[in-house]
């Protein structure tokens, strides 16, 4: 039988932090090969992760291991890359770079097939050696934007994407109206575009030259 983890109480500061950054690193090596299992045994049972994008946090191992299976589904190439991990006790930070290919349907958005690159920092907080809580930090725009959704901020800062937040700072309201009408209509074209881009059984790839 596996001797249970010691209390955290029981370790002394150095130790403690050591053991915890340990945990997270192995966390990273399960998440990386894609064993679901290791990452779950890592958890503890009342495990809470939380995108602060995303806003709503999941909570519970059985809970967080459903969010992760599709996760894993739709980025079936992920891959967290540390850049720097840095322990104090019960809680360890990560900061790291994640990638991916966007290859299935997510919280409603069909397949890019875009290929993403997110910086993102985890506030991990452990308990007896288990982790309960991972809140990770990144930006959804910058997601949209490598996904072809949103134009990008050079488009954004040009005089005519200025002009465009100068008409919609001046008028709120009518912008707040117009806007939610139009971004479904938006992101459906957005998507039809990047659909006739990508490769197919009968569509060839395109050669795309300087002007795209």
């Amino acid at each position: 039988m596996a001797t249970p983890p010691a209390s955290d109480t029981a370790l002394p500061t150095a130790t403690l932090t050591e053991r915890n950054v340990e945990v997270v690193r192995q966390m990273i090596a399960d998440l990386n090969a894609h064993n679901l299992a290791g990452m779950l045994a890592s958890y503890d049972e009342d495990m809470e992760w939380l995108d602060l994008p995303m806003e709503k946090p999941i909570r519970g191992r059985q809970a967080v291991g459903a969010f992760l299976a599709e996760l894993l589904d739709v980025f079936p190439d992920l891959r967290y890359e540390p850049i720097r991990i840095i322990g104090d006790g019960e809680h360890v930070v990560v900061q790291f770079e994640m990638y991916g290919t966007h290859r299935a349907t997510y919280a409603g958005l069909p397949a890019t097939g875009r290929q993403i690159t997110i910086p993102s920092v985890s506030v991990i907080t452990l308990r007896d050696g288990k982790i309960l809580s991972d809140h990770c930090y990144f930006d959804n725009a910058m997601i949209l934007r490598q996904m072809g959704l949103m134009p990008s901020l050079e488009t954004t800062f040009s005089p005519p994407g200025r002009a465009v937040l100068w008409l919609a700072v001046k008028s709120r309201p009518a912008a707040a109206v117009v806007g939610a009408a139009l971004l479904p209509v938006l992101l459906a074209r957005a998507i039809r575009r990047r659909r006739m881009e990508l490769p197919g059984p009968d569509r060839p790839v395109a050669p795309r030259g300087r002007g795209h």
